[in-house]
């Protein structure tokens, strides 16, 4: 059985979540915190959550070698990161081939959103197939009871609900029932 317990302070590289996969995404905060700067000259979120391409940035990772956030982040290794993402099968290929390089590292923890039974359940597989040393779950936000887990090479699991304005109910006995 995994351990519950807080999640270490971490330093936010990235929020990048622009396509709606799952109900999990109907509130997120990411969007609702770019929307606040929208309009706002300068601002990195200046588009508020839109997809903003900017030409001279794609043309500049066409001459990369190797992924440099992931270089960075196994380079710096007195922080910890954790990698989150809904795409679980397409980082699950990529810590086997692109990734391999970082996906054996204590200080970097690779980890799927798990939101609900039909979306977020089937995700555990890909991570757990994942040839990453920490792996992690965020049920957030649990939108259902998820019935038992298997948890078995999952170091981590961070649980919570929504929030703000239009938030789904999240019900006490859900929680208890993952740590059985």
């Amino acid at each position: 059985m995994s351990a519950f317990g807080a999640t270490p302070p971490l330093k936010r590289l990235s929020v990048s979540c622009r396509l709606s996969v799952s109900p999990g995404c109907t509130h997120r905060y990411a969007e609702t915190f770019a929307e606040r700067f929208r309009g706002v000259k300068g601002h990195p979120y200046e588009q508020g959550f839109d997809l903003w391409l900017v030409p001279e940035k794609l043309h500049e990772r066409l001459r990369w070698r190797s992924p440099k956030r992931a270089d960075v982040m196994v380079q710096a290794d007195w922080h910890r990161y954790q990698v989150l993402t809904k795409c679980s099968a397409r980082l699950r290929d990529l810590l086997k081939t692109t990734l391999r390089f970082a996906a054996a590292k204590p200080h970097i923890w690779w980890g799927t959103s798990v939101e609900d039974r039909k979306y977020g359940v089937p995700r555990i597989e890909d991570l757990r197939s994942a040839p990453a040393r920490i792996r992690f779950l965020s049920i957030e936000p649990l939108l259902e009871d998820l019935g038992v887990l298997n948890l078995t090479a999952i170091h981590w699991v961070i649980v919570g609900g929504e929030s703000g304005p239009g938030a789904r109910p999240m019900k006490r006995e859900w929680v208890i029932s993952l740590r059985r």
